[in-house]
Parts: C-alpha cells; sequence; structure tokens
C-alpha cells in the first residue's frame, strides 16, 4: 500500500483509536457490573481491575511487541493482534464468571500493547520529517474524537445492560 494512501492513513488511524477505546469503553457499564458481581469477595476491586488490567498488560508487552515485529514482521502481528482484540475485547459479553473477564481483559491489554506498537512502527516507516509529525497530530486528534464516540456509544449500550459495550470491541474485525 502506498504510504501516501488515504487507505493506509485511515487504517493507522482506526487502529490507534482501538488504543483508547480499550480502556474507555466499558467504563460506563462499572456500576452495573459492580451491582452484578456485589456477591463476591472483593467485588468492587475486582470490577476496578477490570478497567485498569489493560494499562498494566499495555505497559509489560509493548516492549516485547517491538523485538517480535522486527523479527516476524509488522503487518502478521498486526492482524494477529486485531484478531486477539477482538475476541478477547468482546467476550466479557459472553463471560459470567468475572475471574474470566479480568483474563480476557488482561489479554485485550496484550493485543493493545502490539498494536499500539506496530503502529507507532508503521508511522515512523511510512512518515518522515514534517508529514510525520502532521500525521502524529491528525492521530492525536483522531483518538481524542474515538475516545468521545467510543465512551458515549458505550454509555448508550452500558443503558441496556452492562454487558453490551463489549460488543464494540468488535469494531477491530471491521478495522482488520
Amino acid at each position: 500500500m502506498e504510504p501516501k494512501s488515504w487507505k493506509l492513513k485511515l487504517t493507522l488511524l482506526l487502529v490507534s483509536s482501538l488504543t483508547i477505546m480499550s480502556v474507555i469503553t466499558i467504563s460506563p457499564a462499572l456500576p452495573q457490573m459492580a451491582a452484578e458481581f456485589k456477591g463476591l469477595e472483593n467485588a468492587a476491586l475486582l470490577v476496578k481491575l477490570v478497567l485498569t488490567i489493560p494499562a498494566l498488560m499495555i505497559a509489560i508487552f509493548s516492549p516485547i511487541t517491538g523485538r517480535l515485529i522486527d523479527k516476524y514482521g509488522r503487518l502478521k502481528i498486526l492482524w494477529c493482534a486485531l484478531i486477539v482484540y477482538a475476541i478477547s475485547g468482546s467476550s466479557g459479553y459472553f463471560l459470567n464468571n468475572i475471574y474470566h473477564i479480568l483474563i480476557s481483559r488482561a489479554i485485550l491489554g496484550m493485543s493493545v500493547g502490539m498494536s499500539m506498537t506496530i503502529v507507532i512502527t508503521l508511522i515512523a516507516d511510512y512518515f518522515v520529517g514534517q508529514e510525520r509529525q502532521k500525521f502524529v497530530g491528525i492521530q492525536i486528534a483522531f483518538m481524542s474524537l474515538g475516545g468521545i464516540l467510543f465512551i458515549g456509544l458505550g454509555g448508550v449500550l452500558a443503558d441496556i445492560g452492562w454487558r453490551f459495550p463489549f460488543l464494540i470491541y468488535l469494531f477491530a474485525l471491521l478495522v482488520l
């Protein structure tokens, strides 16, 4: 794909938006999740971990991804990361056990760490100088707008039920 291609740019921007989406999408559903699992010991803490554990896994797996993409290629790993993102992110809709949800959120964080690292690397590969700076500025704006859109959509879906915001993670399949 040509580095100047609008399809390439849009794809990079959409993958970038998945990073912000990974954390904030389900935040409107947390009170309902807390009510759902209130009978469990440490339920409040466990529900908070559902929101925060992806960030921990992002921090752990981003550096590992840097080595992997140099060895196996950027796009192969990005495709895998997007599929894992969609499956692990949406699994909260289907899972009934808070511990299973936590595991799926940890896997989601791993896939985000991978996709985030790959997008940054691809931007560095495809753009140089002022063009790179301009694209990164657009990327930041796109991520901010995506964050607003995804948290709003998460809120609308949380009004239906706490599980529904998890379905937003299937958006990664469209990006793929």
